[in-house]
């Protein structure tokens, strides 16, 4: 791709732009797939006779090698020379196989060595992706483009539960687990196919030596970003959780656990609705008032959300509004968060401040969940989601003093 045909490509609306497109086909794809087998774990789990607690287990290692890869694939996308677009697809197709490979799983121990080996490669293809994404626009579109991405990812996630309730009465667990590899295959097409890498000359010395400590304890406003996104990431806990908590709040007003666990899988589903529908608006809003503006905002409303359901509200209506909201404060978050740092790092660096990013966002991930659960058991659900407000809620404070338009 020469420098006038990658002028021609960034001058057009990102969604004519075929890196753009790729990327967010890619993501569509590979959350399909990814939520397909995710959809099925907890069930197929049970029929192998695996504990409760094996499913635990499974999550936390999966979380491990999340956050560990990143920072790997971070290092690797910055090298002069590497084809983002292969790192991604290469990603994209190993994340597939190690969900494929739970059709041949005959213990838990099997299918937790296929998830770690598939949040690995989740894990490493994605500073690459993120990076590739970035430099395929100009800076006034980065938010937009993020948006088409997390968009996609959030189509998948409605897709591939809707998928596995079709098939799973037809074909059975391990056929199930098989056809989600294709989806996997489809989101390394679409990369290959439609992304285009963009020519990067030999970063400058002292920036390919900073080390992945001095990038994220360099003063400034990317250290304030990972301190405030950090503390948000401790208070944001699974959305199983809340699924969890409608049910039983569902169960208490008189409904029958069937009832209940429906009406709670359906505001799941108005959860991901709601955050693929925000996405893209969020994005472009971001390229209008502000990144660090709409993240701020997407903190503060899961902050408000989850202090609303400390307080336990028995209406469906009030219920379907705060799984939306949280929905919504996803998309604005996670949009805003990848255009923001994108816009705050040299291109030299983009792999591996996103693969900081990424850390950051995985420790978060495997600390909220326990956290809120423990607190959740020890004392009452409303402990664990005023423990969330609070850290949310700090995180917001500390986003707060460097946002400029």
């Amino acid at each position: 791709m020469t420098a006038t045909d990658l002028g021609k490509q960034q001058r057009v609306s990102v969604i004519r732009n075929r890196t753009v497109v790729g990327v967010g086909l890619a993501s569509l794809f590979s959350d399909t797939g990814h939520e397909m087998a995710t959809a099925a774990l907890p069930g197929f789990l049970n029929a192998l006779g695996a504990p409760a607690a094996a499913l635990g287990a499974i999550e936390g290692i999966a979380d491990a090698t999340l956050s560990a890869s990143k920072v790997a694939g971070g290092m690797v996308a910055d090298r002069p020379g590497v084809d983002r677009r292969q790192v991604a697809a290469v990603g994209y197709l190993v994340t597939g196989l190690g969900y494929g490979s739970f059709a041949f799983a005959g213990s838990w121990p099997t299918v937790a060595l296929g998830r770690a080996i598939a949040w690995a490669a989740r894990g490493f293809r994605t500073p690459a992706r993120e990076a590739l994404l970035a430099e395929a626009v100009p800076p006034e579109y980065l938010g937009r483009a993020f948006g088409v991405e997390r968009a996609g990812d959030s189509i998948g996630a409605i897709l591939g539960p809707l998928i596995v309730a079709a098939l799973i009465g037809v074909v059975g667990y391990r056929w199930l687990f098989t056809i989600s590899f294709f989806p996997a295959l489809g989101a390394a097409l679409s990369v290959l196919l439609l992304a285009q890498e963009v020519p990067r000359a030999r970063a400058v010395a002292h920036q390919v030596g900073l080390s992945i400590r001095e990038l994220a304890t360099t003063p400034g406003r990317f250290r304030s970003l990972l301190a405030g996104v950090g503390l948000y990431g401790l208070g944001n806990f699974s959305a199983t959780l809340l699924i969890l908590r409608a049910t039983q709040i569902l169960s208490a007003t008189g409904r029958s656990n069937t009832s209940a666990a429906a009406i709670a899988v359906l505001l799941y589903a108005a959860h991901n609705a709601a955050n693929a529908v925000v996405a893209y608006p969020a994005g472009a809003l971001a390229d209008r008032i502000g990144r660090r503006l709409v993240l701020f905002l997407g903190v503060v409303l899961f902050t408000a959300a989850c202090a609303a359901f400390a307080f336990s509200p028995t209406s469906v209506a009030v219920l379907a509004a705060l799984f939306v909201a949280v929905g919504s404060s996803t998309a604005l978050v996670e949009t805003a968060e990848a255009s923001h740092a994108a816009e705050l790092l040299p291109v030299a660096l983009r792999g591996r401040g996103f693969g900081v990013v990424g850390l950051v966002d995985g420790v978060g991930d495997l600390v909220s969940s326990v956290i809120v659960g423990v607190l959740w058991t020890v004392g009452a659900p409303a402990w664990g989601f005023a423990y969330a407000a609070a850290l949310s809620g700090l995180g917001a404070l500390v986003l707060l003093p460097g946002i400029r338009r």
